[in-house]
């Protein structure tokens, strides 16, 4: 299928997330060496996907490319997965190699969204938490205060909510990342939100704008006015 969308250039693609303020870049060990001297010293997290990948060589590998963490997905919930062995076997090598670990459970899997609900969310993320990882990348499901309460709640390490499939309307990107602070999550990991919209550069000065700035979503939308 080819790329995809905004990532047909992925030095420009790192180029303007880096211009827009991104504290850090999650992707793959290959793009990560295409991309290393885009970064002009944000932080470097490192996608494992390859079975090889979680073997000594993956967070060896990691270290080398200059990586701050390494992250892999899982599927709690989903009978046919292995994954789980996977990350406590990460786990314990991210530890000896002084590695920080970002997990990234997803309920079940990412096509069947009926399964991502809060209380999964909150089942998933406290069985990643519990397996090692040091930080983690999850969805986000409303209302704030439930999910402060459920899925934070019982959480001590930080959490980053995920930006799921491009939203057509950015508004709907900075309102899942304004209500995702308000829970008390960490920050974002946003992928396709921002190297798909119009001026990915613009889209990531609006979100810094919500987690660092601590701006309103009205605010926060200024950004993408060309006017700005």
């Amino acid at each position: 299928n080819g790329p995809a969308k905004g990532l047909e250039n992925p030095r420009q693609a790192v180029r303007n997330v880096v211009a827009g303020g991104a504290d850090a870049i999650l992707t793959t060990p290959g793009m990560a060496k295409a991309t290393a001297d885009q970064l002009r010293g944000r932080g470097l997290i490192i996608g494992l996907d390859a079975e090889d990948d979680t073997s000594d060589y993956g967070v060896e590998a990691s270290l080398r490319f200059g990586a701050d963490a390494v992250e892999l997905k899982v599927f709690p919930g989903n009978p046919d997965d292995t994954k789980l062995a996977d990350l406590r076997r990460l786990a314990a090598r991210c530890d000896k190699w002084g590695m920080p670990l970002l997990g990234e459970p997803i309920p079940v899997s990412f096509l069947d969204t009926s399964a991502h609900t809060l209380a999964n969310i909150a089942q998933a993320s406290r069985i990643a938490a519990e397996i090692g990882c040091d930080f983690l990348k999850v969805h986000y499901a409303g209302p704030v205060d439930a999910y402060a309460t459920q899925v934070l709640g019982p959480l001590s390490i930080p959490l980053l909510c995920l930006g799921g499939p491009s939203k057509p309307d950015p508004r709907d990107a900075l309102q899942l990342c304004f209500d995702a602070m308000q829970s008390g999550a960490s920050g974002i990991v946003f992928g396709r939100n921002i190297v798909c919209a119009e001026d990915p550069a613009r889209m990531c000065e609006a979100l810094a704008e919500i987690i660092h700035g601590g701006a309103t979503v009205d605010q926060a939308i200024k950004h993408l006015s060309t006017h700005h």
